[in-house]
């Protein structure tokens, strides 16, 4: 399975959440078919929190969705919500309305197919979608072994990265907030993207994870979004090369082979094999997507 299909299978699995505690108003049993419209959008919407109810997300989605009411207005105002999970998952939402994407595997990027009008991207959409970044409780809410199997991290880092050009103050600021898992996911943004600007500051978070040490894939993660990176990384890579480890070395000459050379065939990707030592399904991982990357939990980071 490659990283598109992995991505697809994840962004494609139906959500599903649990309920309130007993001062939150009732759960809302009768959601059984996407015809029963009686609840109001609001009623509905109060069973996206982030609560102790099973499954009452589930229940109530497939009629809030469906719902004769529902607009465009009604969920980019949803967007303002004051609980975190009701924010994440109308988010999520919107993205899903906003674009078409498909994976590309020539040039080994997500691109924009169609854009729908009716739902811009807004700075209150790039604002949730900054803040799913972060390590919440999504998907898995460990100590309680519950939690949804929307993994937010995930979803937005693949938005964000179509759109970073656009919002790069924003990415930038979520460089440098007090979540290590939203500055990682928000430089691994920027250098993805390309986005030339942020190249120093993006470089100090993602070279590091470079190095052999025991976070699972944070190597692969972090040399492909350097490879987003133009001929702006090289004079940082060089610098870096004297105090790096083996594999931080080699991954440093992989990415320097890129920028001087492009790999043009597959002859080309399977020379530049030897200088990587951390997997074995693909030849080059800063300029091949890798499937591991994203079978990491969202808190990989910590």
């Amino acid at each position: 399975m490659n990283i598109a299909t992995s991505l697809l299978t994840i962004t494609l699995l139906t959500c599903s959440c649990f309920g309130q505690p007993s001062s939150e108003p009732p759960v809302l049993t009768n959601c059984t078919t996407i015809f029963d419209h009686s609840y109001s959008l609001d009623e509905l919407l109060d069973q996206f929190r982030d609560d102790d109810v099973r499954y009452n997300y589930s229940r109530a989605a497939r009629v809030f969705f469906s719902h004769p009411d529902l607009t465009a207005e009604y969920l980019y105002a949803s967007l303002n919500h004051e609980d975190w999970q009701v924010r994440q998952l109308i988010c999520k939402h919107i993205w899903n309305q906003a674009q078409k994407r498909r994976f590309d595997y020539t040039t080994q990027r997500y691109i924009i197919e169609s854009i729908n009008e009716d739902y811009p991207i807004t700075e209150d959409l790039i604002r949730v979608s900054i803040e799913g970044l972060r390590d919440d409780t999504t998907p898995y809410d460990r100590p309680r072994k519950r939690g949804l199997i929307y993994t937010n991290a995930r979803f937005c880092t693949i938005s964000l990265t179509l759109v970073a050009q656009d919002w790069v103050s924003q990415l930038e600021a979520a460089m440098r907030s007090n979540d290590n898992q939203q500055r990682y996911f928000a430089a691994y943004i920027l250098a993805r993207a390309g986005v030339a600007q942020s190249v120093d500051e993006a470089s100090r978070i993602l070279l590091p994870h470079l190095r052999d040490n025991d976070i699972f894939a944070d190597a692969k993660f972090s040399v492909y979004a350097l490879g987003g990176f133009g001929d702006e990384l090289e004079p940082i890579l060089l610098k870096a090369i004297p105090t790096s480890d083996e594999q931080q070395r080699d991954l440093i000459m992989l990415l320097l082979w890129n920028l001087r050379e492009p790999a043009l065939t597959e002859q080309d990707r399977i020379k530049r094999s030897r200088f990587n030592s951390i997997t074995r399904n693909v030849y080059d991982p800063s300029q091949e997507a890798h499937k591991d990357t994203w079978n990491m939990v969202d808190d990989f980071y910590n």
